[in-house]
């Protein structure tokens, strides 16, 4: 009995131990199995990783610069990096209202009255924390506590994020490689650059504009000033009448080129209106006969920038003008106008404001007076828009009376080369073009702009002594009443300083504005 009992116990001992051995067995291989699968999963996930890190590095390679050098960068690398790193910084502002957006779902209040609820549940139970013994019925309000705690750390700090939600646009994740290092310098150096131009050259950018046939040399922006006008029946009496030193081509609004062949300086061309034609003109010459809708240009065939057109201006000797002529009819006014459209230099040597007989420095002054109320006309005057130009020849704007006034008096030109390009300014924030109004004489003391017009926008514009440009007998009325509003520049107190003192144009319109600085602008 005690022997087949043990028999019994072995038996199942040994089938215990088998089935032990075939449940660790197969245990065994699964947890194989399954390691092997947790290897091959952890593979595939570095791989994918590695995949990712070697596709950011190509991307990011092929945007980083050869070298992060500020020597060996271009303006041009740099403007194309600032640009960049710009829109990068749009990415960044949508980040920011993501987080925002995130943190307003999760721990804002629905309304005001809540919120101060849950504020003074927040006071009360640190006041708890502070003295728990004192304070032990604020112990329950820990979740109300934690909910404000989350709301003031969480989302008040990026509640200012709110105003950034234009930037929530899906186009901005295309930037988000653009905030390396190498970009940001780059964004920071041309942002240097821009402030620099902002202080030096302000509002004066209109750059180099058009470059003188032979020599180069810039001649500024494109000015246009409206010469006459015509009537649509006057024009019909008095046709224009256009020729040139040089041979020039007839071109419609759009630059087309009306005329197949050059037409030779000495041939005239006519210019009329078809009546009722609500703007058609009509060009005729011994080879040309057609018609255009509200403009013509005329220029020279080769583009050289010394051609003369003879306008053949009725009633008047001064016919010539520099560079290019325009015949344009006005929907607004019904007028058809000529109107000349030079550099701003060639602008400047046919002033009609002076002779140029008086001293040179005067004359550098009245230049440069002339070319920088010239350049603001250009930049922001609209008040002959509809017409087709930006300033008229007459003393409501600047008188001009073109190239013959130019080779008639000389010292014009003269005084205009030495000052080439330069505008009077007034930093304020940027740059400013500083207007340069000027009277014959005055009473002994200029005035301030405020004094006589009321604006406070122009501080150059003050009140200064002017025993220099006092008239000799003339009352402070006799003087307004005979034009002389005496703000600005007194023009016989600079003479004056010029011929007799010798002081230079600039020192002499620093006298007579105040705080200017001069910027070449071309």
């Amino acid at each position: 009995m005690e022997r087949s009992s043990r028999i019994h116990t072995d038996f199942w001992k040994n089938n215990f131990n088998i089935k032990k051995l075939r449940f660790d067995s197969k245990f065994k291989i699964r947890n194989s199995k399954l390691y092997k699968m947790n290897i091959k999963t952890k593979i595939c996930h570095l791989f994918l990783l590695f995949l990712l890190l070697i596709t950011n590095s190509i991307a990011l390679a092929q945007e980083a610069p050869a070298s992060s050098n500020e020597s060996e960068l271009t303006q041009d690398q740099d403007a194309d990096m600032h640009q960049k790193y710009g829109m990068y910084l749009k990415y960044e502002k949508k980040k920011n209202y993501k987080k925002y957006k995130k943190a307003k779902e999760k721990y804002s209040f629905e309304s005001t009255e809540e919120r101060l609820k849950y504020k003074q549940a927040y006071d009360n139970y640190k006041l708890f924390k502070k003295n728990p013994i004192q304070y032990r019925k604020y112990a329950v309000l820990i979740k109300e506590y934690k909910k404000y705690k989350n709301y003031k750390e969480e989302y008040v700090p990026v509640k200012k994020y709110s105003k950034l939600k234009k930037y929530d646009k899906k186009e901005y994740d295309n930037y988000r490689y653009y905030g390396a290092v190498w970009y940001k310098d780059a964004y920071n150096r041309y942002e240097q650059k821009l402030m620099e131009l902002a202080v030096n050259f302000g509002e004066a950018d209109l750059g180099c504009g058009v470059s003188e046939t032979g020599t180069g040399k810039c001649l500024g922006p494109l000015m246009s000033i409206g010469l006459w006008s015509y009537s649509k029946s006057g024009i019909q009496e008095k046709p224009f009448k256009i020729e040139a030193d040089m041979n020039y081509d007839v071109k419609d609004a759009n630059g087309n080129k009306l005329n197949p062949e050059p037409i030779s300086g000495v041939t005239v061309t006519e210019v009329s209106y078809i009546p009722d034609s609500n703007g058609t003109l009509k060009i005729s010459n011994p080879s040309l006969n057609i018609t255009s809708a509200i403009e013509i240009n005329f220029v020279a065939s080769d583009g050289n920038s010394n051609i003369v057109f003879n306008a053949h201006r009725p009633d008047s000797s001064l016919d010539k003008y520099r560079h290019s002529m325009k015949i344009r009819y006005s929907e607004t006014s019904k007028n058809i106008w000529a109107i000349n459209i030079l550099p701003m230099e060639q602008y400047v040597w046919g002033m009609g404001e002076i002779t140029g007989t008086g001293d040179e420095k005067y004359n550098q002054v009245m230049t440069t007076s002339y070319r920088t109320y010239g350049y603001w006309k250009l930049k922001f005057s609209t008040k002959y828009a509809t017409e087709g130009f930006k300033v008229n020849a007459t003393p409501g704007n600047q008188l001009y009376y073109g190239n013959e006034w130019e080779t008639n008096y000389p010292r014009i030109k003269e005084a205009a080369l030495v000052t080439t390009g330069t505008i009077m300014m007034y930093l304020k924030g940027i740059n400013e073009i500083a207007i340069t109004p000027y009277s014959s004489w005055t009473d002994g003391r200029t005035r301030s702009f405020e004094e006589r017009w009321g604006s406070t926008s122009y501080p150059w514009c003050q009140s200064v002594d002017d025993s220099y440009g006092k008239h000799a007998s003339y009352t402070t009325q006799q003087l307004l009443d005979s034009g002389n509003h005496m703000v600005g520049l007194s023009a016989h107190g600079a003479l004056k300083l010029a011929r007799d003192y010798g002081w230079v144009y600039q020192d002499i319109m620093r006298y007579y504005y105040s705080g200017v600085n001069f910027v070449k602008a071309y």
